[in-house]
């Protein structure tokens, strides 16, 4: 993730946060107030649906989209949502769980970090993990509205970190420098290796295309092969003999069409 990009998601996770504590008075409609005191509790989708709206607005040409998961546990339904860019797993919220304490964690799909752990604790739950459209339909209450707030703070606070912190609750920002633990030929801890994941670990490459449905939606996506699956760049895997998402039923809705896989070639 580029330096600039890191820099946005933490400014607007501590826009987040000053919503939800210090100037919970300001955000319009106040109805917010309530919706956010338990931050980050049940703020997934609120979360990563205004993140993914704000990243689309750096004039860096991102396309951000959603990722759902939903499992039962303990006969209990539940539900959470992150962003996926470029590659990678963003989540705002992750926190919300016990075990996981970083404020924000960002990993490449294949890194086998939190969220991909995370991920496999649903999936071995019997739980599913699609994609979902990027709407703020499904936040009540004038989502717009905060998201507005959320975007002059969050902008607010990227234009002041030029002097090194934005404010009390803003950490430092993403430094130019490469840290001495991920410089090349570093050794890195147990704990580097389980909750970081440097810029240059290698990812499988994606070597196809193909067209993904959603919901009825067609959209095209990158893919790589596995013996029994199409995998997106984003994760999902799809059943190389029918094409259903894997977690869902053969006539499931969301489906890779096999008829449309095509090799990506090479520009050289």
């Amino acid at each position: 993730m580029k330096t600039s990009t890191r820099a946005r998601v933490e400014a607007f996770r501590c826009a987040l946060e000053l919503a939800a504590r210090e100037r919970s008075g300001e955000p319009v409609p106040s109805v917010w107030r309530d919706c956010l005191k338990a931050f980050p509790l049940g703020c997934c989708e609120l979360a990563s649906q205004t993140l993914a709206e704000y990243l689309t607005e750096d004039g860096s040409n991102l396309h951000p989209y959603i990722i759902a998961m939903e499992w039962t546990e303990n006969a209990g339904h539940h539900e959470h949502v992150i962003v996926a860019l470029d590659g990678q797993y963003i989540d705002l919220t992750l926190d919300q769980f016990d075990g996981y304490d970083d404020r924000i964690v960002a990993e490449p799909v294949e890194s086998g970090g939190q969220i991909a752990g995370f991920i496999q604790k649903v999936r071995d739950q019997g739980g599913t993990l699609t994609t979902r459209e990027r709407t703020f339909d499904g936040i009540p209450d004038q989502a717009w509205k905060l998201y507005a707030w959320l975007k002059e703070v969050a902008d607010d606070l990227l234009a002041a970190s030029g002097q090194g912190r934005a404010s009390d609750c803003m950490p430092l920002l993403v430094a130019t420098e490469i840290p001495p633990q991920y410089s090349a030929g570093a050794v890195a801890g147990p704990s580097d290796k389980a909750t970081h994941v440097t810029e240059q670990k290698k990812r499988r490459p994606m070597t196809h295309v193909g067209t993904i449905t959603e919901c009825y939606r067609p959209r095209v996506v990158r893919l790589r092969e596995t013996d029994t699956w199409w995998v997106s760049e984003c994760g999902l895997r799809f059943r190389k003999s029918t094409g259903a998402a894997v977690g869902s039923g053969v006539w499931s809705a969301n489906r890779l069409d096999l008829k449309s896989i095509r090799e990506i070639q090479s520009e050289d």
